[in-house]
């Protein structure tokens, strides 16, 4: 119940930030839709992922961005997981944003709860599995991201990207990946 709270309050900041912003200065935002691959934990997860995220270019070289993930596994050991991320990144683009192709770095804060469901033990009787055991773990950490993420131009409005990210968390999860993104200039 407190995720889909979470996720509502978030979309609504975005779209409230589309709709003021976005009547000043149109150039310099952008909102864009990714899905990609990601290793959760120590490669033992992979998991599918999607994201929304909303950029403001503060100049030629800086830009911020807000983004929420939503990842889900079932490609594990024995297991599976799903999780809710919210993140807040700073970019700086070190050959100038002011043409059609973007490379940029990043990095920022990232917060997520994941729900984790393991094969806990399992009973078998004359060849039969009589019962199976599973354990339930959710947790939530604060971690921080570095990404690497270039984009191009396609039309006057329309672009198109790779990112490659890892997330080290405090509790030690890592989640490290990649992500095609469609992006659109507001």
């Amino acid at each position: 119940m407190n995720t889909k709270i979470f996720i509502f309050t978030f979309i609504s900041v975005i779209f409230i930030s589309i709709q003021a912003i976005g009547q000043e200065n149109a150039s310099k935002l952008d909102l864009r839709l990714g899905t990609g691959i990601s290793l959760l934990g120590s490669g033992d997860l992979i998991t599918f992922n999607y994201e929304n995220e909303l950029n403001l270019k503060l100049n030629q070289y800086f830009t911020s961005g807000i983004s929420i993930n939503l990842g889900q596994s079932n490609h594990g050991v024995s297991k599976t997981a799903s999780f809710v991320q919210g993140n807040m990144n700073v970019y700086f683009s070190p050959f100038k944003n002011t043409k059609r192709f973007d490379f940029r770095i990043g990095t920022g804060l990232t917060y997520y709860s994941i729900s984790d469901v393991y094969k806990l033990s399992e009973y078998w009787e004359n060849g039969v599995l009589v019962n199976t055991a599973y354990e339930f773990d959710e947790r939530s950490s604060l971690g921080f991201n570095v990404i690497i993420e270039s984009s191009y131009l396609l039309t006057d409005r329309l672009l198109l990207g790779l990112k490659l990210f890892t997330q080290p968390y405090i509790n030690g999860d890592i989640n490290s990946g990649w992500m095609v993104k469609l992006g659109l200039q507001i």
